[in-house]
């Protein structure tokens, strides 16, 4: 039996590894055990012929209040997708919605999208005021009807719903019918008047290497994968034993299932996206194509992440991303051909024919279904004899909420040991 550290966190994600800094930082010391050969979770970026490939459409929405906590967003070197997003007009064409409270001229245009109404500009205008006081209220985002039932109460059209709201949040969401609650919905409408999705120059997997880089040398082991969690005592596949004072399951909840049978059951959703190399930027701002209503072909929207951040492509190529959300073609020549079919309507024929494929990412455990509320989520830190549970299944399917967990789940520890949290 190895000598056991005050705690040992299960999972190098954002979850875990959040835990691990919280509590290094009040003196305590601490052992990561990862079993992958990289840290990061889900939050992992692919070098492939010179592209940075995230695992799947990522973004770090950087008004945060986690990410501005937690991490150091300027040496992340973030940059910014432009507020709003293009939307493809029925019958061909495309729109471009902007926000007119940050970028004036994007008024008109966003008036003559075809995603809205004039009636419907009011009641964006209502929609924001109140995202911002509850974003700054930090009000339960668990509470409140499904997102879907909310936008029809507050009485958006058919046509601001369809065109803008089903493909812009059920790409946020990963869900298109938009069941999440409508306390999350307007937390994250809040988010997103108040900064901006960005993409870190080295990519989302900068992220984990930041928090990671911020521990102990030695503080994180990969490979190493957790068997038995058992009275206290931490067993690994390596047949090393460790019997901490304490214990953080920040694994995936599919992971955590098998160690803690007790941890409630997830549902999740998932995405599968086509990383493209292209001689030319098929969208030359840096903005998202959300995909029309009833649109024939798999993508749900697609963007170029080297016109948001160059160092995603080698110079004189760019990367283009097309994400379908939910389950995809199996047979990834046929998903391939069926988006390539897609997009040709998009961008014509001959310079989509210019593509190469790079690879086919499939992420079926991107985002838990559950949004927790405070008090649920106050109430899941602490799974018992010792053992505490971090991870956005926890929490909310987020960065922020990963980041969030991972903190709550070392303040219970420190305050269980008696010791006092940072201010």
């Amino acid at each position: 039996m190895r000598d056991a550290p005050d705690v040992i966190v299960i999972g190098a994600g954002l979850a875990g590894l959040a835990a691990a800094r919280t509590l290094t930082t009040r003196g305590l010391t601490v052992q990561v055990l990862e079993a992958e050969d990289e840290g990061g979770g889900r939050v992992r970026t692919d070098l492939v012929d010179g592209f940075r490939i995230d695992r799947g459409f990522q973004v770090l929405l950087d008004s945060y209040p986690e990410a501005q906590a937690q991490l150091d967003l300027a040496a992340l070197d973030l940059h910014r997708f432009a507020p709003g997003a293009l939307v493809r007009r029925p019958g061909g064409g495309v729109g471009r919605v902007g926000d007119p409270w940050r970028v004036p001229h994007t008024a008109l245009s966003t008036l003559m999208s075809g995603a809205f109404t004039p009636a419907d500009a009011w009641r964006m205008l209502a929609l924001r005021a109140e995202s911002l006081r509850a974003f700054a209220a930090a009000d339960d985002v668990g509470a409140g009807v499904p997102t879907i039932d909310a936008l029809r109460a507050r009485g958006f059209s058919a046509q601001a719903i369809e065109r803008f709201f089903r493909p812009f949040f059920g790409g946020v969401f990963l869900d298109r019918e938009l069941t999440a609650p409508s306390a999350w919905f307007t937390f994250l409408f809040g988010c997103f008047a108040r900064g901006a999705a960005s993409l870190p120059r080295d990519g989302m997997g900068a992220i984990p290497r930041q928090l990671a880089a911020a521990l102990p040398a030695g503080s994180v082991r990969t490979g190493v994968r957790v068997t038995r969690i058992a009275e206290g005592t931490i067993t690994a596949s390596t047949g090393e034993t460790w019997t901490p004072r304490a214990t953080i399951l920040a694994t995936d909840a599919r992971q955590g299932a098998l160690l803690w049978p007790d941890a409630a059951p997830v549902v999740w959703s998932g995405c599968t996206t086509l990383s493209f190399d292209a001689p030319a930027a098929p969208i030359r701002e840096p903005l998202l194509m959300l995909g029309g209503e009833a649109e024939p072909g798999p993508v749900h929207h697609c963007c170029v992440p080297s016109v948001v951040a160059p160092s995603y492509a080698p110079a004189g190529r760019h990367l283009v991303s097309a994400t379908i959300i939910g389950a995809a073609d199996p047979d990834d020549a046929a998903l391939e051909r069926a988006a390539r079919a897609q997009l040709q309507g998009w961008f014509g024929a001959a310079p989509v024919a210019a593509w190469r494929l790079l690879r086919v990412t499939r992420v079926p455990f991107s985002l838990p279904r559950r949004v927790s509320g405070e008090r649920a989520a106050a109430a899941a830190v602490r799974l018992g004899a010792g053992c505490y549970a971090a991870g956005d299944a926890w929490e909310t399917p987020s960065i922020n909420g990963a980041l969030r967990s991972g903190r709550r789940a070392a303040e219970a520890v420190l305050q269980d040991l008696g010791r006092r949290a940072a201010p």
